[in-house]
C-alpha cells in the first residue's frame, strides 16, 4: 500500500513538472534589458565570444572585449561597431515609439583589452584599466576557455597546466571583486 502511494506521488509529481515547463515554455518570462549596461566578454575574439558580443551589440549594451589574440579581438569590435551604425541608421520612429531600451546612439561603444587571463596578474592589471577608463562593469560573460583536442595522457604537463589555469583559475581571478 505503501508503495502504490509513493508512486503515485512520484508520478504526480513528474507530470506536474512538466506542466509547469510546458507553462514557462508558452508563457515566457520577460528578458532583462542591458541596454547602457558595461558587458565584458571574455575570449571574445572567436567562437562563442564573439557570437555573445555580436548579441550584446544587437541590445544595445556597452562593450568591453578581452581576447589573447589582439588582430581577432579587433576583427569583433569591427563587427560590433558595425551593428551600432545599424542601429543608429534604423527607423528613429522605434525609439520614439516608447521603446524602453532606446539609448543614445552616441553611447554605443565598444572597448578592446588584450589579455591572458591565464596569467592573473595580466586580469588584475586590465580590470583596473577597464575600470579607469569604462567604468564598472555590469554584466560579466566569463567565456575565455583553453581546448587541447588531444586525450588526456596524450597531453604535455604545459598544455594541462594552461588549460586548468584558462579554464578554472581564470573564473575565479575575472571574478574575483576587484573588478
Amino acid at each position: 500500500m505503501n508503495i502504490l502511494l509513493e508512486l503515485f506521488v512520484v508520478t504526480f509529481r513528474v507530470l506536474w513538472a512538466f506542466v509547469l515547463a510546458a507553462a514557462k515554455w508558452l508563457v515566457r518570462p520577460k528578458e532583462k534589458s542591458v541596454a547602457g549596461q558595461v558587458c565584458l566578454i571574455t575570449g571574445a575574439g572567436s567562437g562563442l565570444g564573439r557570437l555573445f558580443a555580436l548579441e550584446f551589440a544587437r541590445r544595445r549594451a556597452l562593450l568591453v572585449l578581452w581576447d589573447i589574440n589582439t588582430q581577432s579581438n579587433e576583427e569583433t569590435a569591427g563587427m560590433v561597431r558595425h551593428i551600432y551604425r545599424e542601429l543608429a541608421e534604423a527607423d528613429p520612429k522605434v525609439a520614439a515609439d516608447g521603446e524602453k531600451d532606446a539609448l543614445p546612439h552616441g553611447s554605443l561603444q565598444v572597448y578592446t583589452y588584450t589579455c591572458d587571463v591565464g596569467k592573473r596578474e595580466n586580469v588584475y592589471t586590465t580590470a583596473e584599466r577597464v575600470r579607469k577608463e569604462v567604468g564598472e562593469v555590469s554584466v560579466l560573460v566569463n567565456n575565455a576557455g583553453v581546448v587541447s583536442g588531444h586525450h588526456l595522457l596524450e597531453c604535455p604537463d604545459e598544455l594541462i597546466e594552461r588549460t586548468m589555469m584558462v579554464n578554472c583559475h581564470a573564473h575565479f581571478w575575472v571574478t574575483m571583486p576587484s573588478l
